[in-house]
């Protein structure tokens, strides 16, 4: 999916201010709090939307949405855990069949894991993006805090992982779609 270069850069620049340190902060040359990897789960990162009863050819498409970006900033660690502030930038288009569209609502998800081993948790949202009169796409960045139990671990042996709720029936297009 190709993107409106300024939105892009203005929802990733967003997600990064809000989730990075301010400038004096890094002026500082002050260390970053540990924390766990904050990423898109790539099989969960864009979905295509098609009208109805449709062909599904590039003329049926209601919409697209991509998670452009997550990032996270973790606040010291107490009690045996950390809490990550996550910012998730979530970006739609609208497609041919998509004209009469004023806003679309995105379900993404947020989980918890051991890296590269376990699901620990996991909580799911929903977003409404608005499409704005003459506009062809939008954009929001999602702010959730995220605890992280230790539990005598590194906030390091986690990762946090998002991505847009997709059934298994939008997975498999999604992967067809991308030749997987």
């Amino acid at each position: 999916m190709k993107l409106g270069a300024g939105l892009a850069l203005g929802l990733a620049l967003a997600g990064l201010s809000a989730c990075g340190s301010t400038p004096d902060e890094a002026e500082a040359g002050g260390p970053a709090n540990p924390c766990p990897a904050v990423s898109v789960l790539a099989d969960a990162a864009s979905l295509v939307r098609f009208k109805d009863g449709a062909a599904r050819t590039p003329d049926d498409i209601l919409y697209e949405v991509e998670v452009i970006d997550a990032k996270g900033l973790c606040e010291p660690a107490m009690n045996g855990q950390v809490s990550a502030e996550v910012g998730i930038s979530l970006f739609v288009r609208r497609g041919p069949a998509g004209k009469e569209l004023t806003s679309v609502s995105v379900p993404f998800f947020v989980a918890l894991t051991e890296t590269n081993t376990r699901v620990l948790s996991r909580a799911s949202y929903e977003t409404e993006i608005p499409l704005a009169a003459g506009k062809s796409s939008g954009g929001v960045v999602e702010h959730l805090t995220v605890s992280v139990p230790l539990d005598g671990k590194s906030p390091y042996a986690y990762e946090i992982i998002g991505g847009i709720q997709l059934s298994a029936a939008e997975l498999a297009d999604e992967r067809r779609r991308r030749g997987k």
